[in-house]
Parts: structure tokens; C-alpha cells; sequence
């Protein structure tokens, strides 16, 4: 750039020197004050002339002439720099890469860029279909401090933690769920839900229902896959909406969940109420109106508990009153009622589930209570096998008497901060003839777990629990060998009345 400058200097000093003999007639000396004004500019540029005297002046045309020359070479050289700059400038524009380098080199950069990878097929397919696509992974490792011997029929480790309903496998890293949620929302239109689940919670939910084709656990398939819901929506536009569900769905019953995307719950493992007291899904119609943001109702129709085809002569009812009085108080009833057992419908089978949620003054602090009160009128048709695999012979008998069982639970939550939460959960439960466990016990169980979201990973959860269950009936199992029964099956020759487990789980939600 200085050279640019001190050409066209150069030139003006020639054409201003040109004029000047044009006009006058003669050059300008260096003692008429000529060198001084040029030693004054040239300092300017950081450089000194040196003044000195000149001779007499040559001729005017041959002055001209060359002064021509000299501002057209000047002329020449300042194009030439011109150019010469453009091409350098040109030389250090960097273009920005076709293809950014976003290799990644941390877990949490390889997350990221996978979580982009799917984010852009999610928005392309709610853009154009309408299609949302959310899933969710749970992995853990649980250890029973009862170092538990079993049959390695029962579990894939050869180790059961009894009265489990999901967390079955102890001692033994598991895939407790991976889950693929599905839905298409549109506005005044038909659209659906759907949840696929894989891993250990879609062995149990296959084995719960009849798509297994038997009552019996043992016998039952160990399928790793179950669509837990699939249904059809549609709102009709009566009042404020009536919202239809036409399919397969969870039930409206339980402080927790089959867990998704957007809904875990506050601990790993899940309570008595949840496994043995309440049903996991039904197949039937829906409906769901709000009267204001503080009073809702459900209601519906379905085959029953579990059930996706129709068994008996008869169908269940359901239903949810959801009140909420104030932003920090909800109470939700549930209820459910009808004929379950292969029968034609003689025995009936009821349950009412009221859930009262508080969010105290303390920042942070949310106090849950759940009291469930089940009934079932005679004949039942009980299995001598729990659904936790327990330590039963296996086999079907018939209760020719009605029964119940009753279960209460509280929770504690709460968040220290945005990334850590604690969770502790109390439960009672009581199965007065055997027919949900398997025995005729009294349970109670205390949870407490520690819940921390990654910061680095958006949707990164890990977790720490720790659990003690206990019993008046000594269902545990010790590290004590089985002992083959006449009439088949297994049974320790030693078993606890209590248990505790330890499990580290990791869960990501996207």
C-alpha cells in the first residue's frame, strides 16, 4: 500500500511541476523555496531528501517531454501495483470449507452430533407428516447384597431380585428399556401414539398379557419386544374438545408410568403398587374432556387388565376425576371395575388409586401420597407362581373366596438444583390371600435415590439407588443351593425376610 501512494505522489508532484512550467515559463529553483517545500512532504512519508542547489534549468520542451514519460511509466506502475494487490488480497481470502470439521472427539461432542443427525430427520418428518419421533434408553447394573441362588430358567444371570417387577436380573448388567415413541398430532384431524419397547420391560409386559398364551410365568415367552401402545386420536369439536383414543394404551391408574421420553419416574426401580396392585395397560376407547384448567374427567371402555383380546363375557370400566384447586395442589382419583377372570364374567374385580400431588413453600420440595384399595369377588383363578419369579411351585389353583390387597406410598422429592435431585419413596403393601405375590404377606419397601443430569449431555441421566425390602414371609432368596421338589420345581433350603440392592443406571431421553 506505501508503494501505491508514493506513485500517485509522484504523479501529482509531476503534473502540479508540468503546469507550473506551462504557466510561468521556467522551472522551480531550489533557492526560490522549491527544495524546502519538498523536503517538507517527503518527511511525510518517512523518509529524508537531502537539500541541495541546482544548475540553471534545461529547456523547457525537453523538460515537458520528459516529465510525459515519466508520468506515463508512473501511470503504468500504478496499475501494475493495483493489480498486483488485487491478486494478494485475493491470496489471503480464506474460503470457508464445503464441509465443516466437526469430528467429534469427546462423548459429549459424539452425542451432539448424533443428537443433530436426528433432530434434522425429526423436523424434516413434523414439518411434512406431522410425525414426531422421541425415544429413550435405560441401562443398569444392580447388585443384590443377598448374592441370590435361582434356577436359570427364571433369570439370565441366574440371580433374581424377588418382588421385582422390571429389575429382575441382580448381580448383572441389563438392558432395562430402550423405547421408540411415534406420534402424529393434527389439528381437527385423526392421529396416532405409539410406543415400542425392547429390553427387560418388554419381556414383562409380553409375559403380563396374553399375548404370552399363558398364565403361567415360566411357561410364558421371553419375547424382548412389546408395543405397548398403539391408538388412534381424534378430537371432536363439541365444547371445548372431546379427546379421543381408540387402541391400546397405559393405564390411567398409578402415581408411575412405563417410562417414555418426557415421563420418568422419580426412581429406578418401581413400587408394589405399580407391579402387583394395578394393571399395565388396557386395548379399548378413551375419552377425555377439561371443564376448566382446574376440573378434567376420563373415561372408558376396554377388555380389561392386561388384556388385548377379550376373555370373558364382559368389559371393564375406567375412569380419572383431576382436580386442581391451586398451582401447587392436584389430586387425581382413579377407578376401575369389571370382570377378569376366564369365567364369563361371574367374578368382578375393582380398584380405586387416589393421588395427591403437593408442591410446598420449600423451593424445591414435592411431597406425593398414593393409597390404592383393590378387591376381587370368587372364583379366582390364582398361580401358585408370582409374577416376580418367586419362590413358589409352579402350577394354577382356584380361590373359591373373594380377596384384596392394599398398598400405600409416599414420596419425597427434591431438587437441590437444576442438575441433582433426590427422590425417596415409603411404601406399604399388603396381599391378604396370595393371590398378587404369590403369598400371603405383608411388604414394605424404603428407596432412595439420587438423580444428576449430565450438563455436558442434553438428555443424559444418571442414577444411584439404594433399596431395602422387607417381609413377614421370608420370600428372599440366599446364595443357598435349590432343592429339586417332588412335583417339579425349586425351592431354597434358606431365604431371608429381607433384601437390599445397590444400582447404578444410565438413561438418555431425546
Amino acid at each position: 500500500m506505501t508503494r501505491i501512494m508514493n506513485c500517485r505522489f509522484a504523479v501529482a508532484l509531476g503534473m502540479a511541476s508540468a503546469f507550473l512550467v506551462l504557466a510561468g515559463g521556467t522551472v522551480l529553483r531550489a533557492e526560490d523555496s522549491g527544495s524546502t517545500v519538498v523536503a517538507r512532504r517527503v518527511r511525510r512519508r518517512h523518509r529524508v531528501v537531502a537539500t541541495t542547489t541546482t544548475a540553471a534549468p534545461a529547456p523547457v520542451g525537453r523538460s515537458v517531454d520528459e516529465l510525459s514519460g515519466e508520468v506515463t511509466n508512473l501511470r503504468q506502475e500504478s496499475a501494475q501495483t493495483s493489480t498486483e494487490v488485487k491478486q494478494i488480497q485475493q491470496a489471503i481470502t480464506v474460503a470457508p470449507p464445503a464441509t465443516p470439521d466437526t469430528a467429534p472427539k469427546t462423548i459429549g461432542q459424539h452425542v451432539a452430533v448424533v443428537e443433530q443427525q436426528l433432530g434434522d430427520v425429526r423436523k424434516t418428518l413434523a414439518d411434512h407428516l406431522g410425525v414426531h419421533i422421541h425415544g429413550l434408553v435405560d441401562g443398569n447394573y444392580e447388585y443384590n447384597f443377598n448374592q441370590p441362588n435361582t434356577t436359570p430358567i427364571l433369570s439370565s444371570s441366574g440371580r433374581v431380585n424377588e418382588l421385582r417387577t422390571f429389575d429382575v436380573d441382580a448381580n448383572s448388567f441389563t438392558l432395562e428399556q430402550f423405547n421408540l415413541h411415534i406420534d402424529r398430532t393434527v389439528e381437527g384431524g385423526v392421529g396416532f401414539v405409539t410406543d415400542l419397547n425392547f429390553g427387560k420391560t418388554a419381556e414383562v409386559l409380553w409375559a403380563s398379557t396374553h399375548y404370552s398364551n399363558s398364565t403361567i410365568p415360566s411357561q410364558a415367552s421371553t419375547q424382548e419386544f412389546d408395543p405397548t401402545q398403539a391408538y388412534l386420536t381424534y378430537t371432536i369439536p363439541l365444547g371445548k374438545g372431546i379427546n379421543m383414543q381408540v387402541g391400546k394404551f397405559v393405564t390411567l391408574l398409578g402415581e408411575e408410568v412405563i417410562p417414555v421420553y418426557n415421563n420418568v419416574n422419580f426412581n429406578e426401580t418401581h413400587s408394589y403398587i405399580f407391579g402387583f396392585g394395578i394393571p399395565f395397560t388396557h386395548t379399548g376407547v378413551r375419552a377425555q374432556y377439561s371443564f376448566s384448567d382446574k376440573i378434567g374427567l376420563t373415561m372408558g371402555v376396554n377388555n380389561g387388565w392386561d388384556d388385548p383380546s377379550d376373555t370373558n363375557d364382559g368389559k371393564s370400566v375406567e375412569g380419572q376425576l383431576s382436580l386442581t384447586p391451586t398451582s401447587n395442589l392436584s389430586l387425581l382419583i382413579n377407578g376401575i371395575y369389571g370382570p377378569e377372570q376366564f369365567n364369563h364374567g361371574n367374578s368382578k374385580r375393582g380398584a380405586v388409586d387416589p393421588i395427591l400431588t403437593w408442591k410446598t413453600p420449600i423451593k424445591g420440595l414435592q411431597l406425593i401420597g398414593e393409597y390404592l384399595y383393590a378387591t376381587e369377588s370368587s372364583p379366582i383363578a390364582v398361580s401358585a407362581f408370582p409374577n416376580s419369579y418367586g419362590n413358589m411351585l409352579t402350577g394354577v389353583s382356584t380361590l373359591n373366596r373373594s380377596t384384596d390387597w392394599q398398598g400405600a406410598a409416599g414420596y419425597a422429592v427434591y431438587d437441590l438444583n437444576e442438575n441433582i435431585e433426590f427422590a425417596t419413596r415409603f411404601e406399604w403393601f399388603r396381599d391378604s390371600q396370595g393371590t398378587r405375590t404369590g403369598l400371603r404377606q405383608t411388604l414394605f419397601e424404603v428407596t432412595e435415590t439420587l438423580n444428576y443430569k449430565i450438563p455436558l449431555v442434553n438428555g443424559l441421566l444418571a442414577r444411584l439407588e439404594y433399596r431395602h425390602d422387607a417381609s413377614n414371609a421370608h420370600p428372599f432368596y440366599s446364595n443357598d443351593a435349590l432343592i429339586p421338589q417332588p412335583g417339579g420345581g425349586f425351592l431354597p433350603s434358606h431365604t431371608y425376610s429381607g433384601q437390599d440392592t445397590l444400582l447404578a443406571a444410565a438413561i438418555y431421553q431425546f
